[in-house]
């Protein structure tokens, strides 16, 4: 969808018959930025900045914050006040951390500084840019705590809990629950079995209006009943189908809804967000452990040696 005229945009409040709610606040800094969405779903109820396209899942919601380098949130997922995910990042290298070294944007109010910074700019490569890289990829299922900032790069597996206030600066495996300055992993949602069962089920392949009577509040039971409900035929799943818009700062939208070709899911050991980051995390426990035996052995030799001297 290309870039449309003041002219053709139209009221945010249209976008509710299409199940996206948009309202008065969202900032796309000047941008006209496609949002691929599956309805029900929530960019915004109050101030909030988009920098870049994002894709999100039904029954998604955020409210204020700011998103950048995002590039998608899956279903079910809930976004609390106050996020930042995946902001920009300074060299922390060069001469300075000021972005006056390298872009006029900061500063392109003052009308000198355009032509000024052509003069001086040294332009940001991989080689180097020592700052976080990416985008965020956030799975389904996801609660983001109020106050909350995930790194760029940081990818969020299905069901987890990242806490309020949380600074998260590394990848966090499916179901699990992190927090603190640096996040750190505190517990998994439930006990490993159901963990990889719920990954296998993946339940959020289903609409879920067509999982009413289901014992949502009873993991086991919830579980057989939809796996059930799946063997008979009763329920089948919804794949992804994302309308598309183009959004714009001042409450206004493009005209026209695109509809995607319907997107099937990954099996679990193909989903990045899924089993691989969940064993990826299994395995950095296990060298975690044997640095601290060495780490504990090497004490115990430097101790018994300082025995001998004394």
């Amino acid at each position: 969808m290309s870039n449309v005229k003041s002219s053709e945009l139209r009221p945010f409040g249209e976008l509710s018959q299409q199940g996206l709610r948009v309202t008065q606040g969202i900032d796309t800094r000047g941008k006209h930025l496609q949002v691929r969405f599956e309805a029900p779903s929530q960019l915004n109820n109050a101030p909030m900045f988009y920098y870049q396209n994002l894709e999100i899942g039904m029954y998604s919601y955020l409210r204020t914050g700011i998103v950048r380098y995002v590039d998608r949130i899956g279903r079910y997922c809930s976004v609390g006040p106050g996020v930042t995910i995946g902001e920009g990042e300074h060299p922390t290298n060069w001469l300075s951390t000021s972005p006056s070294q390298y872009t006029f944007e900061q500063f392109k109010f003052y009308p000198p500084e355009k032509e000024a910074t052509k003069r001086r700019r040294v332009a940001r490569t991989e080689g180097n840019n020592n700052g976080a890289k990416g985008c965020v990829s956030i799975g389904h299922d996801v609660w983001i705590g109020a106050g909350a900032t995930i790194r760029r790069g940081v990818k969020i597996g299905h069901g987890a809990i990242v806490s309020g206030n949380a600074f998260v600066t590394k990848d966090v495996p499916p179901y699990a629950i992190v927090a603190g300055l640096p996040a750190a992993h505190l517990r998994f949602r439930f006990d490993r079995d159901v963990v990889e069962r719920l990954l296998h089920l993946r339940w959020w392949r289903f609409d879920i209006n067509d999982l009413a009577g289901v014992e949502f509040d009873n993991i086991e039971s919830a579980m057989d009943e939809i796996d059930t409900r799946e063997a008979a035929g009763v329920i089948t799943e919804t794949p992804q189908s994302f309308k598309s818009v183009q959004v714009y700062t001042k409450g206004q939208h493009s005209l026209g809804v695109e509809v995607s070709a319907p997107r099937a899911f990954p099996e679990p050991e193909d989903d990045p967000l899924s089993l691989p980051l969940l064993l990826r995390y299994d395995t950095e426990q296990e060298v975690r452990k044997r640095e601290a035996g060495l780490l504990s052995v090497l004490r115990r030799k430097l101790r018994k040696a300082g025995r001998k001297r004394a």
